[in-house]
C-alpha cells in the first residue's frame, strides 16, 4: 500500500491497480486530518460512538472533498457484524448490511472499520464491484463467499478475472478470542500461545478469497495492523471500545461520456 495526501487528508492506495484495474479507485483513510478531539482524534468518520455529530459531518465532508466524491453518490451502511449484502445502484444510507455489490459506475461504496477488515472485490470485464466489512462473525458466516456468489448471479462474473483488496485490520498477535470462537475456524488460522487463543482473521480472509476462485496474484493486502499502529489507525480492541472509525472507499469510474443521474 502507498500513502498519498490529498488536500491535507492522507489516504492509502494500491498502485498495482493502475495496471490491472485502472478504472477502480480504492482509498483507505487514517485517523489523521480531522477535527474530532480525543478519544476520537481526529478524523473519525463513524457515528453513534460518542463523538459530536458536527465533528463527524465535518470529517466526512473533508474526506469527500479531498477525494472529489459527491455525497449524493456515496453508499454507506451501518455494519451489524453479519453477512448481509445489499445490491445498490444509488447513494444513500443502507442500515443493516455488512456489504455492497454494484455495477453502477461512479457510485462510491464506503465501508467503516476499526479492527475488522475491509475487503474490496472487483471484476473488470463486467465492472462488478463489492465492498465488505469482514469481522469474525461475518467471516464465519461466509460473507466473502456470499459476495462473490452475488456477483456471479447478478453480473455473471468469472472470479478468475477478479481482483481483491484487503485493508488494515487487527493482526493475529493482537487478536485474542475465546476457545469457543477460535475452534469455529480452521486450525491453520488459529493458535494457542501465552495462555490465550489467537485468530489470524486476515489469513482466513485470504483463504476464503482463494476458495471463491480469485487468483492469489490478484489479491493485494495492506499488511497493516490497526492495533499495532496507534498513530495511524483507530482500534476498537486497543482503545477499549471507545474510539473512532476509518472508511475504505471504492469506486469504479463511470465510462467517459456517461451522464450522472444520482
Amino acid at each position: 500500500m502507498e500513502w498519498i495526501t490529498q488536500n491535507g487528508i492522507m489516504v492509502g492506495t494500491f498502485p498495482p491497480l493502475k495496471a490491472i484495474a485502472p478504472e477502480l479507485e480504492v482509498f483507505i483513510t487514517t485517523r489523521d486530518g480531522g477535527v474530532s478531539e480525543a478519544p476520537f482524534a481526529s478524523l473519525n468518520l463513524g457515528g453513534a460512538l460518542g463523538d459530536s455529530a458536527g465533528n463527524i459531518r465535518t470529517n466526512r465532508r473533508l474526506v469527500l472533498e479531498a477525494l472529489g466524491i459527491s455525497p449524493r453518490r456515496l453508499a454507506r451502511t451501518g455494519q451489524i457484524h453479519g453477512s448481509e449484502i445489499a445490491i445498490v445502484t444509488r447513494g444513500g444510507h443502507y442500515p443493516g448490511f455488512d456489504g455492497f455489490v454494484t455495477a453502477r459506475g461512479g457510485l462510491t461504496l464506503a465501508i467503516s472499520t476499526a479492527d475488522c477488515y475491509s475487503v474490496v472485490i472487483f471484476s473488470p470485464p463486467e465492472r462488478s464491484l463489492a465492498a465488505l466489512h469482514v469481522g469474525r462473525r461475518g467471516a464465519e458466516r461466509g460473507i466473502i463467499d456470499r459476495a462473490v456468489g452475488t456477483m456471479c448471479t447478478e453480473h455473471r462474473i468469472d472470479p478468475a478475472y477478479a481482483v481483491a483488496i484487503v485493508g488494515p485490520g487487527v493482526c493475529a498477535a493482537c487478536y485474542t478470542v475465546s476457545r469457543e470462537d477460535a475452534l469455529r475456524f480452521p486450525k491453520e488460522v488459529r493458535r494457542f500461545e501465552h495462555r490465550a487463543w489467537h485468530l489470524d482473521l486476515e489469513a482466513f480472509i485470504m483463504r476464503e478469497l482463494l476458495r471463491a476462485g480469485i487468483k492469489r496474484r490478484n489479491v493485494f493486502s495492506s499488511r497493516l495492523c490497526t492495533a499495532c499502529n496507534p498513530t495511524l489507525f483507530f482500534s476498537h480492541r486497543r482503545d477499549r471500545c471507545v474510539t473512532g472509525r476509518h472508511w475504505t472507499l471504492a469506486t469504479v469510474r463511470a465510462p467517459r461520456g456517461t451522464r450522472r443521474t444520482m
